[in-house]
């Protein structure tokens, strides 16, 4: 049965990984053509952004995620699941569930935000922001896949999963002049529009939309938002945030996150409030009265 997962995933491999470039080329193309691209470097530190987080990846992330996941199917797995349509379909929901719970944390907890928030850095829309990610991002997302054969799926069936699960997410990321209104595909999944708005930081649309393909999970925890017709959505992380951060530059949008904690871990001598600091939402201060405000 691995041998079967392990030619699946290898197939879907090789064919979509050069499309998924061609795919985003072809898009900046026609944007910058149509002059809807005002930031002209974003994209290309995106690329760079992807060529950073790849260095870790190959170097011992892939290796030990495999491992991991192998240790987990063969020690402690509660079933054994077959190789059938409905645990496909089972698959792809508990994939969803784990990222929609290992996405939220990136948003609330303030040293994931620092990883996961360099994604949403970019002030302009297309799918280049698709892979725009953290030299860190496998310290997060390691969780969304490692856990899962414990329920008893195979761990080739879950890279195969989030593979075409990822290549999914790069269609979500779409500019705003393609998929303007899909309300009915909103009613189960993810659309571009439905993404845009988690990319916004305006109050309204902050912390919604987390998962990747399903709007099911959004729907039953209450962070389901469409995009209103009177709310434009303002692409990028929040002002008081970007004030530190270009976006056109891979350093800055790499470690400005990170910058931007360790000058609040050094404001205080309290112990409490660093590890706060540390756990809390990105917003949250030391302050009595303090209140935490939502985040995008």
């Amino acid at each position: 049965m691995y041998s079967n997962f392990v030619n699946l995933l290898e197939k879907i491999s090789t064919i979509t990984t050069p499309l998924l470039f061609i795919v985003i080329i072809i898009e900046l193309i026609f944007l910058f053509v149509g002059k809807k691209i005002k930031l002209k470097k974003e994209s290309l530190v995106s690329l760079l952004c992807l060529a950073f987080g790849t260095i870790p990846y190959l170097l011992f992330y892939a290796s030990l995620e495999l491992n991991v996941m192998n240790w987990v199917y063969e020690n402690l797995r509660i079933f054994t699941l077959k190789n059938t349509w409905y645990v496909w379909l089972l698959g792809f929901l508990c994939y969803d569930f784990m990222w929609w719970v290992v996405h939220y944390a990136g948003h609330k907890v303030r040293i994931l935000w620092c990883i996961h928030g360099v994604h949403h850095t970019p002030k302009e829309m297309n799918m280049s922001v698709a892979i725009r990610g953290s030299l860190f991002d496998f310290v997060q997302y390691f969780h969304i896949l490692a856990w899962l054969p414990i329920i008893g799926l195979n761990p080739y069936m879950i890279l195969t999963i989030d593979l075409l699960s990822r290549l999914y997410g790069v269609f979500t990321h779409l500019n705003e002049t393609r998929f303007r209104k899909t309300p009915i595909l909103n009613k189960l999944l993810i659309t571009p529009m439905l993404h845009r708005v988690h990319h916004s930081s305006n109050s309204t649309y902050l912390d919604t939309n987390f998962s990747n393909v399903f709007s099911i999970w959004d729907r039953l925890f209450k962070t389901y938002q469409e995009e209103l017709d009177h709310v434009k959505p303002v692409y990028g992380i929040t002002a008081d945030e970007s004030k530190t951060i270009n976006t056109e530059n891979v350093f800055s949008s790499q470690f400005g996150l990170f910058k931007d904690l360790i000058k609040d871990l050094k404001s205080t001598n309290s112990l409490s409030n660093k590890i706060k600091y540390l756990i809390m939402p990105p917003d949250w201060k030391p302050s009595p009265n303090n209140t935490c405000k939502k985040l995008a």
